[in-house]
C-alpha cells in the first residue's frame, strides 16, 4: 500500500522545501549558497530515510507507517500551518 501514496508525499515534500528555500532566497532573507546546503541535506536525509516503497532502510521499521524522519517532513512541509 505505501508503495502507491509514498512518491506523491516524496514529491510534495521534495517540492515544498525547494519553494520555500526560492522563495527565501529571492526575498534575501537566506544566501543562496545556505539555502543551497539546506535544501540538500533535506534531499539527503530523505533519501536515506525512504527506499521505493517508503519503508525506512535505516530505521528498519516493519510497520507499513513513515519513519519518524518522514512524519516530521510530511508535518513541516504538507500540512497546511494552522
Amino acid at each position: 500500500m505505501a508503495k502507491q501514496w509514498y512518491p506523491y508525499v516524496r514529491a510534495g515534500v521534495l517540492e515544498r522545501v525547494e519553494r520555500m528555500v526560492a522563495s527565501t532566497v529571492r526575498d534575501g532573507a537566506l544566501p543562496a549558497a545556505e539555502a543551497l546546503v539546506l535544501l540538500g541535506a533535506w534531499r539527503l536525509l530523505l533519501e536515506r530515510h525512504g527506499a521505493q516503497d517508503g519503508r525506512c532502510e535505516l530505521c528498519r521499521r516493519g510497520s507499513r507507517r513513515l519513519c519518524g524522519v518522514w512524519q516530521v517532513a510530511v508535518a513541516c512541509f504538507l500540512r497546511p500551518a494552522s
